[in-house]
């Protein structure tokens, strides 16, 4: 059927009349959904001292969905990429800042968990089963850099840091050794703990055991303090969750006593991260209302929470001012722009 320009212009009036009176009949576009007023109200800001950090016109952006449990995002500011964890299908994946897309970058890792890149640009990661802490080389190849402590093995590495001197610290709860869907179960035969490893030593050096189940772990931005959470309630429920740290000698040993800067027995905190200002910012679970991130002065102060509809386990700063926040939550990675340059 042939339309006249008559009958053509009459009808094209009759549509921007009727778009006038319905303004959502526009409002979807390439169906990304109701349009979403700022500020978001994933932003929960409780102290006005958090307000430096705070991005008035920025939405929380959902990147990818899919994952079963998703962990240990690493940032790789050279190739503009960050390197995440899906442990019950023992697969690393890769997001890329430049295109938005994800995809599969190893498979069959040992339900990798935590990762890191060291200071020559190496990926370092956790696995669970078989327990032990890798290092991919130039070439392709694996090292393992870690797999027992005095004879035994090593429960199921978890979380790591990467030192200036080479060394890497890393948590050691077991919780890929509980059930068999982040690794394999079995018995531990290791009290958890925090170890020290670099590649001059043939085993781990024994850093803390003073967590229950030390988990997510972070340096300030100096490198002179460690930081790591214990998530004790999962199998202490008498003691409460916590945030910790050390000061920390230049060939990784800690000087000084433990210093326990947040606790709480209403939520949990995994995977945390500092901004260059010293505040830490912590993945939380606590169910609605609590699930996201919490974000703490470095005395341990909460200045404000990020919401989101999933517990979150992990996170890191991303991009090239490191002001873009990117959080492992259960089965998909969110972004957030911020006021905070990643430590």
């Amino acid at each position: 059927m042939q339309m006249g320009r008559r009958q053509f212009l009459t009808t094209s009036s009759a549509l921007v009349a009727t778009a006038s009176f319905a303004p959502t009949l526009l409002a979807h576009t390439n169906g990304a959904g109701q349009p979403q007023r700022y500020p978001d109200e994933t932003w929960e800001v409780l102290d006005d001292r958090f307000k430096p950090y705070y991005v008035f016109n920025t939405p929380l952006e959902r990147q990818w969905t899919g994952g079963l449990w998703l962990e240990g995002p690493a940032w790789n500011a050279v190739g503009r990429y960050a390197v995440f964890s899906d442990i019950p299908r023992a697969r690393q994946m890769r997001w890329d800042e430049a295109s938005g897309e994800v995809s599969v970058l190893r498979e069959g890792v040992g339900h990798s968990n935590g990762n890191t890149f060291d200071r020559w640009g190496r990926l370092v990661a956790c696995e669970h089963s078989p327990a032990r802490v890798v290092r991919y080389e130039w070439d392709g190849s694996v090292t393992t850099l870690a797999d027992q402590f005095q004879g035994k093995r090593l429960n199921a590495p978890n979380d790591l840091v990467a030192l200036d001197n080479g060394g890497i610290l890393f948590t050691d709860p077991g919780y890929g050794a509980h059930v068999d869907y982040e690794g394999h179960q079995r018995e531990l035969e290791l009290d958890p703990a925090i170890y020290y490893i670099d590649d001059d030593l043939d085993e781990p050096r024994l850093f803390s055991d003073a967590l229950y189940k030390p988990n997510g772990i972070a340096l300030s931005a100096d490198k002179r303090t460690l930081y790591a959470s214990d998530t004790a309630p999962s199998h202490h429920p008498d003691q409460p969750a916590t945030i910790s740290r050390w000061r920390l000698a230049e060939d990784g040993t800690a000087q000084g006593e433990r210093e326990t800067v947040v606790s709480s027995k209403d939520e949990g905190y995994d995977g945390i991260t500092l901004d260059q200002d010293g505040n830490i910012w912590a993945g939380v679970s606590g169910g609605e209302g609590k699930d996201g991130v919490s974000v703490f002065t470095p005395d341990g102060e909460r200045l404000a929470r990020i919401l989101l509809p999933e517990v979150c386990a992990n996170l890191c700063f991303v991009g090239e001012d490191r002001n873009r926040l990117l959080m492992t939550a259960s089965q998909s990675i969110y972004t957030l722009y911020t006021g905070a340059r990643g430590a």
